[in-house]
């Protein structure tokens, strides 16, 4: 499928750049951390079933800036205001890991916009401290090394490099993964993270709460890997609590 042009949406908070591709029921897709706007999870094979997928670039990623909103509230409030530039009055809502605590509040704070929402992997509570120190340092200014040697270890030694990246994000043998993907897949995984940059968004991330436990209206699909250490089971626990029509896998 062909990647759809990326287009930019000016708004009064400022520019948001997304891809949009498709026709039919409107889907937005908020992309996790470090995902950019050629980072492909696979919702584009919605447009092959009949909807409309919206896939915006997060505040710091690409070529959509901080001050859009660096907060999970004032990222929502910009994507409500997209919806309204693109002429969109309703959408389902896709929120996959970092983008969490924005999908919490697109979906609370504009409900009049948001049908339903599915959950995937989705973070819903303020980072561990560990994590946000961390994370500072490895995506702030030295981000340039860590992807470049990232993007260098699949170059050279493409195998190695996809275990040491999924040892980091599931329980399970990482090298029998990687031994057992057949081509095809393997590619896919490879393109997926040779296409990862944090920009300035990670950071936003990191510091993203929706500390309000109000329950929210939405019917959401609440989806969490068993084998995910990178999202503990206490995120998905609170997802259940905020959106008491759920169904949970």
């Amino acid at each position: 499928m062909t990647m759809p042009q990326a287009r930019i949406a000016p708004t009064s908070r400022g520019r948001i750049e997304y891809r949009i591709s498709g026709t039919g029921p409107v889907v937005l897709i908020l992309k996790g951390g470090h995902s950019t706007r050629t980072t492909r999870l696979g919702h584009e094979r919605l447009v092959d079933q009949g909807f409309t997928v919206l896939e915006p670039s997060r505040p710091g990623y690409d070529r959509t800036p901080v001050k859009v909103g660096c907060s999970a509230q004032r990222a929502a409030d910009a994507l409500a205001e997209l919806l309204d530039v693109l002429n969109i009055e309703r959408a389902s809502l896709v929120a996959i890991s970092a983008a969490g605590h924005t999908g919490i509040e697109l979906a609370r704070r504009h409900p009049e916009r948001i049908d339903r929402v599915s959950f995937e992997s989705a973070v819903a509570l303020p980072w561990d401290a560990r994590i946000r120190r961390g994370g500072r340092v490895l995506f702030g200014p030295p981000q340039a090394l860590v992807w470049a040697t990232v993007r260098a270890g699949l170059w050279l030694a493409p195998s190695a490099m996809l275990r040491i990246q999924l040892g980091q994000v599931t329980t399970l043998d990482a090298t029998g993964l990687v031994r057992d993907m057949d081509s095809a897949t393997r590619r896919q995984y490879v393109e997926v993270y040779r296409s990862l940059w944090s920009g300035l968004g990670f950071l936003c991330d990191l510091e993203h709460t929706s500390s309000s436990d109000v329950p929210t209206l939405q019917p959401a699909l609440i989806m969490r890997g068993v084998y995910d250490p990178s999202v503990p089971a206490a995120h998905a626990a609170r997802l259940r609590a905020l959106f008491p029509e759920h169904e949970a896998i």
